[in-house]
């Protein structure tokens, strides 16, 4: 693998697509990029690795939870103990968050990096869980209003939606689809 640094501009060898209608984070202005003949000055290369090698070492961060997991389902707890009927939805799923968060950063800080990555994954899931959990809570205590594209519920469910896929590996997407089909998850 070959990492390197270009200029964020058309020019040859890389040509951008218009800005993608995304439903979560439009205003970054994603766009798709084609790379064919890139050429890079070998001053602006900022890394060469062996893929085998990069992921060896991308893996076990990768089968990390993310800490804004833990944010975005903190935020949208937080809307949900607002609504006088959703208080003890928000404490029983705040206590589920407070142990995957806890599960998490110890194994996340495990001395041997590759150390527990099956149980990192399954800890990732479970993380993915409380968050879809807790951003449904919210949408569902905002009621209708919560449909609009300018309700805070409707911005951490779309948030929540961008974590499930940002920075995942195929080995975290394999892991993450078979719980999501087992009967335990259900």
């Amino acid at each position: 693998m070959v990492f390197a640094v270009a200029g964020a501009r058309e020019q040859p060898g890389l040509t951008p697509s218009a800005p993608m209608r995304l439903a979560a984070l439009g205003a970054a202005r994603t766009v798709s990029l084609e790379l064919d003949g890139l050429w890079v000055p070998e001053e602006s290369v900022v890394l060469r690795m062996p893929q085998e090698e990069f992921a060896r070492v991308d893996l076990p961060r990768a089968a990390n939870a993310s800490p804004a997991v833990f944010g975005v389902a903190g935020a949208a707890l937080e809307l949900v103990a607002r609504s006088p009927e959703g208080e003890e939805t928000a404490r029983v799923l705040r206590e589920r968050l407070d142990a995957v968060r806890r599960d998490s950063y110890e194994l996340a800080d495990h001395p041997v990096p590759h150390a527990c990555v099956p149980e990192r994954l399954a800890v990732k899931t479970r993380a993915y869980d409380v968050l879809r959990a807790a951003t449904t809570a919210a949408i569902v205590a905002g009621g209708g209003r919560a449909m609009a594209l300018d309700s805070r519920a409707q911005r951490l469910a779309r948030e929540g939606m961008f974590l499930l896929v940002q920075g995942q590996t195929a080995e975290a997407r394999r892991t993450h689809l078979a719980h999501l089909g087992s009967p335990a998850s259900g």
